[in-house]
């Protein structure tokens, strides 16, 4: 027997009013988000450049021409790396402080958390900026802190191997939060009764810890994973208030390097195609994980 829906499930009435309430909603997701989304497809695969007036020709190799690019191909190992690193370090840390937290011996719990979820509250660009004051090479407070103790004081955003180590550092800071917060509301929702049958089965800490805790908590680690990998991939902001992309092209980015060829090329034809070939990706990987997800749950 097919499950009914929402609507079917109210008398005929009610269901042509709740149709009409929601209908504006729909009606207006649709024009904000569809027909942007048609129009850039449209734009993708003709020659466009703004500079020299309207749209051109039909050209469907835009996509093949990007593909070969070697600036996207170096913004995307950069994404890469970044996602990659900011997904496993702050699913980490995260899940570790989760942990802590969620134990009810810990005095001042709350205060705590207050503390860890602080970052989380500051907008990207915000973040940006104080990292940048504190990372400044002759007035930021963390090189003034090394040459206290005798260390010396690198020009963190300057350099081609510390600048992607930094933006690291400072997404993991302002993001870990997030994971926190929801692993913690996992952890918080898992039944005191597997815990007690576990312990009356002899179970030490990390018997109940690898085969209860992880079990029931892996959707909701999953489900975080998806949500900050679909976030870093889309990483611009962080980028642009630090380094520009710089030293070089050595921090550029797939959202950071379309934005350069939209808005200072002024290439609206292969900006629009990077656009849809990291959508593409962001869709592919999510589906991945979301099929690793049934499964899990299964």
């Amino acid at each position: 027997m097919a499950k009914s829906t929402f609507f079917n499930s109210l008398p005929t009435r009610d269901r042509k009013a709740a149709k009409g309430l929601v209908a504006p909603a729909v009606i207006g997701i649709w024009v904000v988000i569809l027909f942007p989304l048609l129009y850039a497809l449209y734009v993708s695969v003709h020659d466009w450049i703004l500079s020299q007036g309207e749209i051109g020709r039909l050209n469907f190799s835009n996509y093949i021409t990007v593909l070969q690019d070697p600036l996207l191909l170096n913004a995307a190992k950069n994404t890469v790396i970044l996602t990659a690193s900011v997904v496993i370090l702050e699913i980490s840390i995260g899940f570790g402080l989760a942990l802590l937290l969620n134990n009810k011996c810990i005095r001042l719990r709350n205060l705590y958390l207050f503390i860890l979820l602080i970052p989380m509250l500051m907008p990207p660009i915000t973040v940006g900026l104080i990292w940048r004051l504190l990372l400044h090479p002759d007035l930021g407070i963390i090189n003034y802190a090394l040459s206290l103790v005798g260390l010396p004081q690198p020009i963190w955003l300057a350099d081609p191997t510390l600048a992607m180590i930094t933006i690291i550092i400072v997404d993991v800071w302002h993001e870990t939060s997030f994971i926190i917060l929801v692993l913690l509301a996992g952890l918080t929702s898992l039944p005191d009764e597997l815990y007690e049958a576990a312990m009356i089965d002899g179970a030490n800490a990390w018997q109940k810890f690898r085969f209860v805790t992880i079990p029931l908590l892996a959707p909701t680690i999953l489900v975080a994973t998806i949500i900050r990998m679909i976030a870093a991939l889309k990483t611009y902001d962080l980028v642009y208030i630090l380094t520009r992309g710089g030293p070089g092209i050595a921090t550029e980015t797939i959202s950071y390097y379309i934005y350069k060829v939209f808005f200072v090329f002024l290439d609206m034809g292969k900006s629009s195609a990077m656009a849809f070939i990291l959508l593409g990706i962001i869709v592919l990987m999510t589906l991945v994980l979301m099929r690793v997800m049934r499964r899990v749950e299964q």
